[in-house]
């Protein structure tokens, strides 16, 4: 009995930690989407870092490096901020769309529905 009490225990132990594992990561990335450029700035400095160890980068060519894709990560962003106005309309149009064809039991349930969905679609389309 206290072997299989023993083995019991390990299991649950080694589920704990895939569990605070799994949630800790998630919880970095919430944070790093409520950060000023989200997880694009993250990527960035991962990208930078990784070209500085694959092509043995001098430190004046480093600085060169991170301050092009810095730039060219705003100008993506600022692109992004210009179209955003264009797929809100899309999709407002959409939602009308979708909720014209629906009895009235339904368009209910699609409103809640996309209530509950609001963060994540705000999310995805803000970038960040």
């Amino acid at each position: 009995m206290r072997r299989s009490t023993a083995i019991a225990a390990i299991i649950a132990l080694f589920l704990v930690g895939i569990l605070v594992g799994v949630l800790g990561t998630h919880a970095f990335y919430l944070h790093k989407l409520h950060q000023p450029g989200g997880l694009s700035a993250l990527g960035t400095r991962l990208l930078a870092a990784d070209l500085k160890h694959r092509l043995d980068l001098t430190a004046a060519q480093q600085a060169q490096v991170e301050k092009i894709l810095a730039e060219g990560r705003a100008e993506a962003m600022a692109v992004r901020h210009e179209m955003l106005p264009r797929m809100h309309a899309i999709l407002e149009r959409s939602r009308q769309r979708i909720s014209a064809i629906l009895t009235p039991e339904q368009r209910a349930e699609f409103e809640r529905y996309r209530e509950q969905h609001h963060f994540r679609l705000h999310h995805l389309l803000s970038g960040g």
